[in-house]
């Protein structure tokens, strides 16, 4: 084990467990640009209870065995986020469930499901990898959500949106975390970009779409013709956007940060402050 490896998070970032208040009252049904992407987001609202409990669970599992008190530090700080995320989408879950999607009961248990049997047979590696690939996802959809609000949001404005681009901020906050503790622990890298690719990838794009198109038969947007052309560009630009960079967490120089995630970061967390500021 490489146990020497200390956090790649930037000095200027401080990874902070927010507390705010969002009322949902209002929002309208299609609350982002339109329902393709409206029901992407609620898919992953349905699976990130589980997957982010999951994560403080093999965090907290691995904790000990870090020796930078700054990742330390950083671990118990995810901790605290990503308990927060899970709680705050367990309550969108159930206002989503009273709206008539009774299926996201059956999803959640499917999930737990796979997840139980996952941890009872992978090895210790294949467990910390787990991480580190949810966070891979994340933030790369946290990334594009924050860089690109036209194409997301069109421009709207609702608690729903600024529900998101909170969790978002947060992602980016601490997505070298996990990232870091793998790396700490296990020296050969390319185990992680090999579970990326052949297992965590066709799970997490399968999974999420799955429950995006139920949402989206649900509301019968599916069967209208007018939608399809967005919603094939939506499935190819997702999956690009999914699998760029997976290979490079096999190089030993590769930091989940670049400038352009700094330089992000801080206009989204202004950004934020403003938007607190007039509340």
């Amino acid at each position: 084990m490489n146990q020497s490896t200390q956090s790649t998070t930037p000095e200027n970032v401080q990874i902070t467990c927010r507390r705010p208040q969002f009322n949902f009252e209002g929002t309208p049904a299609i609350w982002l640009a339109d329902p393709i992407k409206t029901h992407f987001m609620n898919a992953l609202s349905v699976l990130i209870p589980y997957s982010e409990k999951t994560v403080n669970e093999i965090m907290r599992k691995n904790i000990d065995q870090i020796q930078d008190s700054v990742l330390k530090q950083e671990i118990n700080d995810l901790i605290k986020q990503e308990g927060t995320h899970a709680l705050m989408h367990r309550r969108t879950n159930s206002l989503l469930v009273d709206l008539g999607y009774n299926k996201i009961i059956f999803f959640e248990k499917v999930q737990k499901a796979m997840m139980s049997l996952l941890a009872r047979c992978s090895s210790k590696a294949f467990e910390m990898a787990m991480p580190a690939a949810f966070e891979h996802f994340t933030a790369a959809i946290s990334r594009d959500f924050l860089a690109h609000p036209s194409y997301w949001t069109n421009h709207k404005n609702n608690q729903a949106i600024e529900f998101t681009k909170w969790h978002a901020l947060e992602e980016i906050e601490h997505q070298a975390v996990c990232y870091d503790v793998f790396k700490s622990l296990y020296k050969n890298q390319y185990r992680l970009s090999l579970v990326l690719t052949l297992m965590w990838f066709p799970v997490f794009t399968i999974s999420t779409f799955s429950i995006q198109l139920y949402f989206l038969h649900k509301d019968r947007v599916i069967y209208k013709p007018k939608y399809w052309p967005k919603y094939l560009h939506f499935l190819g630009r997702s999956i690009r956007l999914f699998s760029k960079g997976i290979l490079n967490y096999a190089k030993p120089s590769f930091s989940p940060w670049s400038e352009s995630d700094l330089s992000l970061y801080k206009k989204s967390l202004y950004q934020q402050n403003q938007d607190n500021v007039k509340r």
